[in-house]
């Protein structure tokens, strides 16, 4: 247990060192490997991992940590922040589970959230069983060694302040790296400042107990993480006959649906009298919903035991394949809008959804047919990699370069939205926005300038620490160098 504290109170002192006060930056991925360090150590300590395979999650966990290092995007910076604690608690799932049912997984990912809470009472307790031993063993102890602690203090401290005097008096230099020093420490006992550390402290105390709590559930027998309770297992149970009913229903007017898309959007694509970009922003939403309802329904009627028949494979495959008619023409319909109207962030993140989701066909197909295909690693597997390759696309940067290359195809015909450009896109953008300083308009020109000219003064007014180390700024500082 003792190493189990030790671990939580280096972390939490980290993060506090790393954190406080300062931007996301190279510190994320330097805290994100130190957990991961030190939550292994443990886990092979205490002889928890039961799964090694599991332990490839480290690799997405650490390249979602990477982009607060190398790209400045706010969106994602959130998302992430959820994404990877997701991400861990699936590692500790999978790697102290050797079996792991569909329909318990999310009741384990319950457990590791509500086991940590109940963890801190156990953390708390073994403190002070800690403390116990330590004060009847060592009180006799403890007053000659305090003793001895004063005495040295009384002869080392004024030895060291008038040496410390004397080097500061002798050289400026030296004075100079040290007299910020001073001047914090000595601000530090300021009624603000005093305020600031006392709260630092209440947060590192609290890291410490989330900390060590979270690994007391993961690593410990007698935690909710790790008690037995068939209780948990869910099982899904409907009858056949609803199941068949609803598959059939749905493919009925998959087909009627699929019919008018190659009759009126697919066929007619290159009519000139169609409006083809007004038509395709019909939809496009309510389709991606409609595939992903199918997918749960197929994956429903897989899990359940009663669903045998050969009639409900026919009607899972049947809607599957129309599911693949429905992403295409979504992915379409967002093509041609997209073609006449630009790139957004919505418009880019539905593509991604689009593709996850016409990446689960084959492998549920397979499923449905009875090979032997863990359906819930596929899912996480590819969702972790398809939302990886999101955070790599740079997204900010791809939109901007997008809407510029369409711009620039026609600029007497196209337009370019700049309010959303410019507001709705960072530093990572910067590189792309700039070569709008090429366009013919002279107005789109003069506020490209003035935006660029605003960033540059928000950067040379920024003062970066270390730990808020960004590949992206550093970039967009050289990009804007010249820019008088």
């Amino acid at each position: 247990m003792s190493y189990i504290l030790i671990c939580g109170m280096l972390l939490s002192i980290l993060q506090s060192i790393l954190f406080w006060k300062k931007e996301p930056g190279i510190s994320v991925v330097i805290f994100v490997i130190a957990f991961l360090l030190g939550f292994l150590y443990l886990m092979n300590k205490y002889k928890k991992i039961e799964n090694k395979k599991a332990l490839i999650l480290t690799v997405p966990i650490i390249l979602l940590s990477l982009t607060y290092f190398i790209y400045h995007n706010s969106i994602l910076q959130i998302m992430n922040t959820f994404v990877i604690l997701i991400l861990i608690i699936i590692m500790c799932i999978y790697a102290t589970k050797l079996k792991i049912k569909v329909q318990d997984f999310f009741v384990e990912i319950i457990n590791v959230l509500a086991g940590t809470l109940e963890s801190i009472s156990e953390v708390i307790d073994n403190l002070k069983k800690m403390l116990k031993k330590k004060e009847k063993s060592s009180e006799s102890e403890k007053i000659e060694g305090m003793k001895k602690i004063f005495r040295s203090l009384v002869y080392a401290i004024p030895i060291i302040v008038i040496v410390f005097m004397l080097l500061m008096s002798a050289d400026s230099i030296f004075a100079n790296i040290f007299e910020g020093v001073i001047r914090e420490f000595t601000n530090l006992f300021m009624a603000e400042n005093f305020i600031l550390l006392l709260l630092r402290i209440c947060l590192i105390i609290l890291f410490f107990f989330l900390f060590s709590s979270f690994f007391v559930n993961i690593i410990m027998k007698d935690s909710l993480f790790n008690s037995e309770n068939e209780e948990k297992i869910i099982e899904v149970k409907i009858e056949n006959m609803t199941i068949n009913m609803i598959l059939t229903i749905l493919n009925i007017f998959y087909l009627i649906f699929s019919i008018i898309q190659f009759t009126s959007l697919f066929s007619r694509m290159n009519m000139s009298d169609f409006d083809y970009a007004t038509y395709a922003r019909q939809g496009f939403f309510q389709l991606m919903m409609i595939s992903f309802i199918n997918i749960v329904t197929i994956m429903i009627a897989k899990l359940n035991k009663e669903n045998t028949s050969n009639y409900t494979k026919v009607m899972s495959i049947l809607t599957l394949i129309f599911t693949m008619i429905i992403l295409i023409s979504a992915f379409f319909r967002m093509y041609l809008y997209e073609k006449a109207y630009g790139y957004t962030y919505l418009r880019l993140f539905v593509y991604y959804i689009l593709a996850t989701e016409l990446l689960f066909i084959l492998p549920i197909g397979l499923w449905i047919f009875g090979k032997k295909i863990d359906i819930l690693k596929c899912t996480i597997g590819i969702v972790t990699i398809m939302y990886v390759i999101l955070n790599f696309s740079n997204i900010e940067s791809t939109i901007a370069k997008r809407n510029v290359d369409r711009y620039f195809e026609n600029q007497e015909e196209n337009e370019i939205d700049l309010t959303y450009l410019l507001k709705n896109t960072d530093i990572d953008a910067i590189s792309e926005i700039k070569r709008l300083l090429n366009a013919k308009d002279p107005n789109v020109v003069r506020r490209v300038k003035e935006y660029l000219l605003e960033e540059k003064e928000k950067l040379q007014e920024i003062n970066t620490s270390w730990q808020e180390t960004n590949l992206s700024e550093i970039n967009a500082k050289k990009e804007l160098m010249n820019i008088n």
